[in-house]
């Protein structure tokens, strides 16, 4: 996990999607920003993200809660015959908190291997968080760094298959070759393609599935702000705008509540990268997104509008290597 990645952790934003419908220097050297793959290196990353909202419908706001933090791991491996790169991606570990309506909490933490959920309609869920804290796949890379194929999803499918039709319909896709492929493709696309320059923006569009057909695609300005001092390191700081939101549900959604209009403003998006140049890689990230706007559903044939208040947050920063 290298790449910025404002916005909460899939697997949280999946399972609220399931309750609702979720001081730097100026240097003014031009510099080149890339990612690296050196053999035998591994990152730990921490992710904390954190989701507030408020959906009101007929008057009534309904409010949400998620925090989720999830610990993973990238370790790059030998150089193939082929010369492809092989990097493993891992979660390390998984803690995850939701505040739902009428009071109701709930909690995964995958270190406890007992945890369960008493409300039956949402039990589905420690079955679906036990899957992603068990998720490994390997990225395998050209001699481009470009993604060539992700290896290493059979067995997570199967266990997939295997649960019941709701926990199924949540974690399924989202095990995808092709969806982690461009996940990693995505976090690994945020830098300049030319050489960065301070006062010189470039511009992203990036999504953030939510689960349940649910998409956020954000078009993101980024912009190089010189050297930043972290201890005794120098890094590159690369400051982050979201301009535009827009929202698509897919009409084949299992959502009993369907959304045919949307109307999405960012109210408010900032964030900012510290990039390790020698290294090539993030050492630490974080964003925040407020977003408002008007929604219209429908359910039982009937329409039904809506306002929607929601806050996004996201801080990921790259952990010490075991010694």
């Amino acid at each position: 996990m290298r790449g910025l990645r404002i916005g909460p952790g899939p697997w949280a934003a999946a399972a609220l999607a399931t309750i609702m419908l979720f001081g730097s220097g100026s240097s003014q050297a031009q510099v080149k920003l890339e990612y690296k793959f050196p053999e035998g290196q591994k990152l730990t990353y921490k992710t904390t993200s954190k989701t507030s909202q408020v959906l009101t419908l007929m008057g009534q706001g309904i409010e949400t809660e998620s925090k989720e933090t999830v610990v993973n791991s990238s370790a790059v491996g030998k150089k193939r015959a082929d010369s492809t790169v092989p990097v493993d991606e891992k979660v390390e570990s998984l803690n995850v908190e939701l505040s739902l309506p009428g009071g109701m909490m709930i909690s995964y933490d995958s270190k406890d291997p007992h945890g369960k959920i008493d409300n039956p309609q949402l039990a589905f869920l420690v079955e679906v968080y036990k899957l992603v804290s068990q998720l490994a796949y390997t990225v395998v890379l050209d001699g481009q760094n470009k993604v060539k194929a992700v290896e290493g999803t059979e067995k997570l499918l199967e266990k997939a298959n295997a649960l019941d039709e709701m926990a199924k319909q949540t974690i399924r896709s989202r095990l995808d070759a092709q969806r982690l492929k461009a996940q990693f493709e995505q976090s690994h696309a945020n830098l300049p393609e030319v050489v960065a320059r301070p006062g010189e923006p470039w511009e992203r569009t990036e999504t953030l599935e939510l689960g349940g057909g649910q998409t956020l695609t954000f078009h993101k300005k980024y912009e190089y702000a010189g050297n930043e001092k972290r201890g005794n390191a120098t890094l590159d700081k690369i400051n982050v705008k979201t301009t535009e939101v827009s929202y698509t549900m897919d009409p084949n959604s299992p959502s009993s509540l369907k959304v045919t209009k949307s109307d999405l403003k960012v109210e408010s998006g900032t964030g900012a990268i510290l990039f390790d140049r020698e290294g090539g890689h993030v050492v630490t990230a974080n964003g925040k997104i407020h977003i408002k706007g008007s929604m219209t559903f429908t359910a039982a044939g009937q329409e039904v509008p809506g306002e929607i208040d929601l806050t996004i947050e996201s801080d990921t920063e790259l952990q010490p290597a075991a010694k």
